[in-house]
């Protein structure tokens, strides 16, 4: 698949940076910061984190001037009010608002002290309140992408074993929805990110992928088709998940009430 093909992007919390890398074509960058790190212990992780500032300094290395997002990116800040998920667009040439929004979209709860400023309003990691951003992809009312860009094809990426879209959704876009911690037998649940670690954990997810696509895009790639495949792989893969607890349980619990609270009349803001 090419990156010509893909017309919207979302991510959540650390999410967003792989989001943001694909749709300003700066992959091989965030790599690279990802190959650099050696973190193998649990609390030099946390000490990382909340003293160093590591997910502030991912933002700052990859987050630059003369950016241009080619292909539109959404992602969710939680804002402290009566509406607390609010999806920021962004797409073509860099803005100096990108940082700031950016920032808060990664302010990890219980890892910073004080939260970020967003609107005069006190934000968090977007993922607390939704962790895995379809919607802004399939909302209905208010469309985000015109109707001649819709997809014919939605992939879901995360680390949440019990997650199913069509709790939330029920889209006539066929969705795949995939915990890639099993491409690697869930090892994400030891949060070990050694060098050599997250090497071996960079190539299985490639191996994966290029299987995942194999699969989906060889045959039959109607709408019918694509959701048959899709269908097929997350039963063959939902036994596995199912024996594993979620790393991300505690936001998904909290994304429940994300949920309810949503309003859908002004929660998407544009910051281009």
């Amino acid at each position: 698949m090419d990156r010509d093909e893909i017309v919207m992007i979302a991510g959540a919390s650390m999410g967003m940076f792989t989001g943001y890398a694909l749709a300003a074509d700066k992959l091989d960058e965030l790599e690279h910061i990802y190959r650099s790190i050696d973190i193998p212990k649990k609390s030099e992780l946390f000490w990382q984190v909340f003293a160093h500032d590591l997910l502030a300094a991912t933002t700052e290395s990859i987050v630059k001037a003369g950016d241009v997002l080619d292909i539109p990116f959404c992602f969710p800040v939680c804002v402290l009010s009566l509406c607390p998920v609010r999806y920021y667009l962004l797409h073509g040439p860099f803005n100096r608002l990108w940082p700031k929004y950016m920032h808060a979209g990664v302010n990890y709860p219980f890892l910073k002290i004080f939260p970020s400023v967003v609107e005069h309003r006190l934000a968090i990691d977007g993922g607390a309140m939704d962790n895995i951003p379809l919607y802004p992809i399939l909302k209905k009312g208010k469309q985000v992408l015109p109707a001649s860009r819709l997809p014919d094809f939605i992939l879901a990426l995360h680390f949440d074993s019990r997650y199913d879209y069509r709790k939330d959704f029920q889209p006539e876009i066929p969705v795949l929805d995939v915990d890639i911690s099993i491409c690697n037998d869930f090892k994400k649940e030891h949060y070990n990110f050694s060098h050599e670690y997250l090497c071996e954990m960079l190539e299985a997810g490639e191996r994966y992928g290029e299987e995942l696509c194999k699969e989906l895009f060889t045959g039959d790639v109607s709408r019918e088709g694509l959701q048959k495949k899709a269908d097929e792989i997350f039963l063959r893969e939902h036994g596995e998940r199912q024996r594993h607890i979620s790393v991300d349980r505690l936001f998904s619990m909290l994304n429940t009430i994300g949920k309810l609270l949503r309003r859908d009349a002004a929660n998407i803001k544009k910051l281009y």
